[in-house]
């Protein structure tokens, strides 16, 4: 009457239950999560390329409670030192006299507190009160200098030009800058 293979499927599990005491403890062990010891918690210290991150941060710098400069991040994190920052989603503004002179905008970013240059890369565009916009894949702001110089190709626009060039040096005190490398000028 138990002819066939369908009839012995029934051995399957009953074999499984009878010989659980052999394989069981491997199994529970391989699914069991891992062991979390005490001594272990708060033990781990931070890389040394990463002492902290940060999201949505704003920070500046006021001289005689003069705001100089904001800088908004969405991500903000150490680099390979301490006095080195990284930021992502960067958008960063800069003041004289009290009022806003320059809005940057950039994918990437790098500040380097001792040397005070902020290294902006990946699509990165500047709007100057003076009316005019820059768009570059990588700035410098030098800090100490007062310039904004980029090596990457530039192109400038208002309502009535378009230059387009390799270097660019900008003094924001003087609000004069030089352009060189394939100038390219077109009047609108």
């Amino acid at each position: 009457m138990m002819h066939g293979i369908r009839n012995l499927l029934w051995l399957l599990p009953l074999l499984l239950l009878l010989t659980w005491p052999l394989y069981g403890g491997l199994v529970r062990s391989f699914l069991a999560p891992p062991q979390i010891r005490e001594s272990a918690i708060g033990e781990r210290e931070a890389a040394p390329e990463q002492l902290f991150a940060l999201e949505e941060v704003r920070f500046f710098q006021e001289i005689a409670g003069v705001r100089q400069w904001r800088i908004d991040s969405d991500q903000m994190r150490t680099g390979e030192s301490e006095d080195e920052l990284l930021l992502a989603g960067v958008e960063a503004f800069f003041f004289r006299n009290g009022r806003e002179q320059i809005h940057i905008v950039a994918d990437r970013g790098r500040y380097d507190a001792v040397g005070e240059i902020l290294d902006l890369e990946d699509n990165v565009r500047l709007l100057d009160q003076a009316g005019f916009s820059l768009a570059t894949p990588a700035l410098s702001y030098h800090e100490k200098e007062g310039r904004v110089s980029s090596r990457a190709g530039v192109e400038i626009r208002t309502d009535d030009i378009r230059v387009r060039g390799q270097n660019l040096d900008y003094d924001l005190v003087a609000g004069r800058y030089i352009l060189t490398g394939n100038v390219n000028f077109v009047m609108n």
